[in-house]
């Protein structure tokens, strides 16, 4: 739990005296200290940055403060607002982006499952992908991101036309994933010989070129970013798409 409430930027002392309020109720700021174990000294300041995050409210009664923790639910309400807030201030922030972009080509590498998921959700935002040198360890490195996005590009109807390296472990594989991958629902693919194609698992959508190299521990993705080379990866994969075997 702690770890999930530090995902709202709270250190831990905070996260202390906000569990210590939750459990006490209503209490004085030395009660507070006292049971959090906080030095007196300290707990207006952690008291103050909780009362900033929506976290505590207090009342004075008897010349005295008395503090309570807020209904967990607004936590939640909390990020939902900023997320508004950081929602209407995005075409401003976008434009920004476009002002200091240049046409040159632009290559960004991401480590990891995180920085992989990322971009992959990227990809989203496009109506259709191509892909080559596909295998299955996608599935195998992040099975349960996978399933969540593939049931996402079927919802959003992306067209794919993907190219998988014909082994027999795929096409067997391939054969009890019809409902996963969304067969007949904008997912095409093919089988082409291992020899054309790179172990790097190539993906091309909007402008942008990512390559994966999926290794289990530390997966990693080059992405770049160019229309040029996005339009002309496009073109290969199209007419390696015709000698490709059904």
């Amino acid at each position: 739990m702690e770890e999930e409430l530090k995902l709202l930027g709270l250190n831990e002392v905070d996260i202390k005296v906000y569990l210590t309020l939750l459990r006490l109720g209503e209490s004085t700021a030395a009660q507070i200290a006292a049971k959090a174990e906080i030095p007196r000294a300290s707990i207006y300041d952690v008291l103050e940055r909780l009362e900033q995050e929506g976290l505590v409210s207090y009342i004075i009664r008897d010349f005295k403060k008395y503090f309570s923790a807020s209904e967990p639910k607004t936590i939640v309400e909390g990020l939902e607002y900023k997320k508004k807030k950081i929602k209407d201030i995005l075409p401003e922030l976008e434009e920004i982006k476009k002002q200091t972009s240049t046409e040159a080509t632009k290559t960004e590498i991401y480590e990891g499952k995180k920085g992989i998921q990322t971009i992959m959700n990227l990809m989203l935002e496009e109506k259709e992908m191509f892909v080559m040198g596909a295998s299955r360890k996608t599935a195998e490195v992040m099975p349960f991101f996978m399933e969540k996005w593939m049931k996402e590009r079927i919802k959003r109807k992306i067209k794919v036309k993907i190219i998988y390296n014909d082994t027999k472990e795929i096409r067997k594989s391939l054969k009890g994933a019809k409902e996963y991958l969304g067969l007949g629902k904008g997912w095409d693919y093919r089988f082409l010989h291992t020899d054309y194609l790179s172990p790097i698992m190539t993906l091309i959508f909007g402008n942008n070129v990512a390559m994966i190299n999926w290794v289990k521990d530390n997966p990693s993705l080059i992405l770049i970013k160019s229309k040029d080379i996005a339009e002309t990866y496009k073109q290969y994969i199209l007419r390696l798409w015709e000698i490709s075997k059904k």
